[in-house]
Formats: C-alpha cells, structure tokens, sequence
C-alpha cells in the first residue's frame, strides 16, 4: 500500500509529538525517582558528622582562648594564633575587625556605631586587614 506525501507527513507528525511524549514523561519520571532516591539516601559525610556530634565532644581549653570586648559584645576567638595577632592591633583596628566578621555588621552600620563615615571605616577595615596580615606572616617564620 502506498502513501500519499499528505499521509507520510501526517504519520511523520503523529510519531514526532507520540516522541515529544514518550521524553517528556521519561523526564519526569526521572525527576521522582532522583527525588525519591535523595529522600531516602543519606551521605556518608552526615551520618559521621551526625555520629561524631552524638558520640563526642571537643575539648575547650580557655588558655586556648582569647575574650575580646567591643561595644558591648563579648568575642571569644579559639584560633590562637588568630587571638595573639588581634591583641596586637589598635583597639579602634581591631573592633572593626571582630564586629565585621563576627557579628556580621556591614561597614555602614559599624560607622554609624562609631560616629565617623564609612569611607574612614573602611580605610580602617582595609589597614585593620593588612596589619593582621603582616603579623600572623611574620609569626609563622619564628
């Protein structure tokens, strides 16, 4: 039995949207068995840090520490050398510092805090960097 062109090209259309189908429902298929799969399966990376939460705790050894004051907030810094090298900033320096990256200030705030413009603060932040910087690189050579 021959076909016409208008029927090659009618079954033609019939196979190509039956395709588009047939991909679109293997696609979301996938789709919930890679949902399913995510749900049920867990990393190994959170059942150990899960288990090591529940079985242990590290020790904190307050000579290990240094406390810092800074309007009005208490830090507690654990990295040691990070703590020895912050004790040798300015006050002005190192309050910057610890309300930038501890309490999650935005330099803005911080120069409303102080009194000064923002412009001067991050001048402060910037030096403030550059001294630590200096400072923790010259302690590793000793």
């Amino acid at each position: 039995m021959k076909y016409t062109d208008e029927q090659k090209e009618h079954i033609r259309h019939c196979f190509d949207s039956f395709c588009k189908k047939v991909i679109r429902y293997q696609a979301i298929n996938l789709y919930r068995g890679n949902s399913k799969y995510i749900e049920r399966n867990v990393s190994f990376e959170e059942i150990l840090n899960d288990y090591f939460l529940e079985c242990g705790k590290c020790d904190t050894y307050p000579i290990l520490q240094y406390h810092f004051e800074a309007f009005g907030y208490i830090f507690s810094v654990n990295d040691y050398d990070l703590g020895k090298a912050l004790l040798q900033l300015p006050k002005k320096k190192r309050d910057v510092i610890l309300m930038y990256y501890f309490t999650d200030y935005k330099l803005k705030d911080i120069a409303e805090m102080i009194g000064k413009s923002q412009k001067n603060i991050s001048y402060i932040h910037v030096r403030a960097l550059k001294n630590l910087r200096e400072i923790m690189e010259g302690g590793e050579d000793e």
